[in-house]
């Protein structure tokens, strides 16, 4: 919540949020505790403890602040008030280091300390009367629940820090993450062991992109941080990013540009998600006995009346390595059960049968009407076999349903008779994370996503390869058919770095598959500012230019052939010998 920069507040007039139905959550509704008050917890987190969820958030009357208030729930359904975890007390003074009364407390954070045997709570601290402090104030207590009692409040490491959260990591380290530098740069602090302070090893990171509402969490290897722009209390696009070494680089891509010059990939994917459903994030927690299972935790503000703000929680999928949240009217905790029966394969194997898994929609090609398109899982998604041609790191696909082979005709993709043609033959061109390129052999189109779009429906046909276009897909199995299959380790570190080594070995196999230079089939090969000439051919002989990945370039017939081409490496296919030319 950027209200520091934000000079006009835009006040929302939605009458829903999220609420409780009996079994399921509503996003979009009213949400009661269980007396039939209005929940009054914003800005805030989940715990889990002894059985129970804890959520604490932000107590308001209107727009002042009661302090912190915590519920508890079994079934994340059904919450009872416990009351408030940090109540206001003693007096302002004159050093702003107090919790009295008529103090802004704000996106509050717990989590416990294993060896203090405390639980520890941090939350953004203003002095009431505007958002100069950027302060933290720190608490903890002996119970998840509370009373906390105050520690002190500060600037950590002497940084302005105003939207903030806490994560604790498996080895039981924990880490505040604040937004600072007016909101410019993204600080993240590896607090001391008690974890009621910052140390010194820090890392700025994010710098300049302007992110806010930091949500951290966890998946093997990896980190994932969902963030806002700064909008003030206006809802913005959602973005998205990760680490391997979460006091290290993040990786924010360029997806879109926001007006303020903030960029990232969003992390929604249906309609709604140019300002992540009227919400900001707030928090990511993990559902109990389900393997990588979140649930996004959001707050749609009132800027005029914070108490009267609404809830949006939706569940986080990270089967594809990438955080997406899909938008539901209504959903209950089965919704993971499914979630990840689609697996990443290890290894393309000859006669594999697998989906096409888009990178940035986390949804399948599918076809529920004569063309193709992306849908959710269901009976339209499309299974492919795979079969091995003898030039490696190339394909034919057969659809599994049908038997026909998917070809690129004249510039569009079908579904046609197998035969032994380019047009049938399709090169997997591997990337880091795991996804291909699939590019025709013969013309080298690609599959690709119409409109750069994610939402269900949307078209899927061929176009020129281009790294500004969504056109990476992994290959995905379906588990309850095939528990034999391998699932790929992506959430692990050594994962990409085997990709790497993987995709050297293919740039490497493609370069030398079939290699024999032999001049008898020509004179002399000629290569100058771009322009490669092969002369002293016998006959009409054919030549085609292929890059180094497999993928057709141009082709020419005669006694001496000529071709303009960009820099970099390239097979000369010469009747059925290959040459390799560099092009600087």
């Amino acid at each position: 919540m950027n209200r520091l920069i934000s000079t006009t507040l835009v006040a929302f007039a939605f009458a829903v949020g999220a609420k409780a139905d009996g079994g399921s959550i509503v996003p979009g509704g009213n949400w009661n505790d269980t007396k039939g008050a209005a929940i009054n917890a914003h800005g805030g987190c989940v715990q889990y403890a002894d059985g129970f969820y804890y959520w604490f958030g932000e107590d308001r009357n209107g727009m002042k602040c009661n302090g912190v208030s915590c519920y508890r729930s079994s079934d994340l359904y059904s919450w009872t008030r416990v009351g408030l975890a940090l109540t206001p007390t003693g007096t302002m003074t004159d050093e702003n280091r107090d919790i009295a009364k008529g103090r802004t407390f704000e996106r509050p954070k717990v989590v416990y300390n294993a060896t203090t045997g405390k639980w520890v709570m941090w939350v953004h601290w203003e002095n009431g009367s505007d958002y100069g402090q950027a302060k933290v104030c720190v608490a903890q207590a002996d119970k998840i629940e509370g009373p906390y009692t105050l520690v002190d409040v500060f600037r950590p490491n002497d940084h302005d820090s105003r939207d903030q959260t806490l994560f604790l990591d498996t080895d039981g380290r924990a880490y505040h993450i604040c937004s600072t530098n007016m909101n410019t740069n993204t600080n993240i602090a590896l607090l001391s062991d008690d974890y009621l302070t910052p140390t010194a090893t820090e890392n700025l990171q994010l710098l300049g992109k302007k992110y806010e509402a930091a949500s951290i969490f966890k998946v093997g290897d990896i980190y994932y941080g969902l963030f806002s722009g700064c909008t003030g209390w206006t809802p913005n696009r959602g973005r998205y990013t990760y680490t391997y070494d979460l006091l290290g680089q993040w990786v924010s891509g360029n997806d879109f540009k926001d007006q303020d010059g903030s960029t990232g990939i969003n992390f929604c994917i249906d309609k709604g998600k140019d300002n992540t459903y009227q919400s900001q994030s707030a928090y990511v927690f993990p559902v109990q006995g389900k393997d990588k299972c979140f649930v996004y935790m959001g707050d749609r503000w009132n800027s005029g009346n914070v108490q009267s703000s609404k809830y949006i929680w939706l569940p986080v999928s990270i089967r594809s390595g990438y955080p997406a949240v899909r938008w539901y009217d209504s959903w209950n905790l089965s919704i993971f059960d499914n979630m990840y029966r689609y697996k990443r394969v290890a290894e393309v194997e000859d006669g594999g049968e697998y989906c096409l898994l888009e990178r940035n929609s986390d949804r399948v090609v599918s076809r529920p009407k004569s063309s193709l398109s992306l849908e959710d899982d269901g009976e339209s998604n499309i299974f492919f076999v795979f079969h091995k041609t003898d030039i490696p790191y190339i394909y034919k696909i057969e659809e599994k349903a049908t038997g026909k082979y998917i070809e690129s005709l004249f510039g569009s993709l079908r579904f046609q008779t197998e035969v032994d043609k380019d047009t049938q033959k399709w090169v997997l061109v591997l990337e880091e994370d795991g996804y291909y390129h699939i590019q025709n052999y013969s013309d080298g189109a690609c599959i690709s996503v119409s409109g750069n779009e994610t939402m269900a429906g949307t078209p899927v046909y061929l176009n020129e390869k281009d790294k500004n276009i969504h056109q990476s897909f992994a290959l995905y199995f379906d588990s309850e058919k095939h528990p034999e299959y391998v699932e790929a380790d992506m959430y692990s570190k050594s994962y990409r770095e085997k990709n790497r080594e993987l995709m050297a070995a293919q740039d490497e196999a493609m370069s030398i598959e079939g290699i024999s230079g032999s001049q008898d089939l020509y004179s002399d090969i000629a290569v100058a500012d771009g322009h490669v000439t092969i002369s002293g051919m016998q006959g009409s002989t054919v030549v085609t230019v292929y890059t180094v990945s497999g993928v057709y370039v141009a082709g020419a017939r005669g006694t001496s052939v000529s071709f303009d081409l960009n820099p970099g490496i390239y097979l000369l296919r010469i009747c059925d010998k290959v040459v390799k030319v560099r092009i600087s």
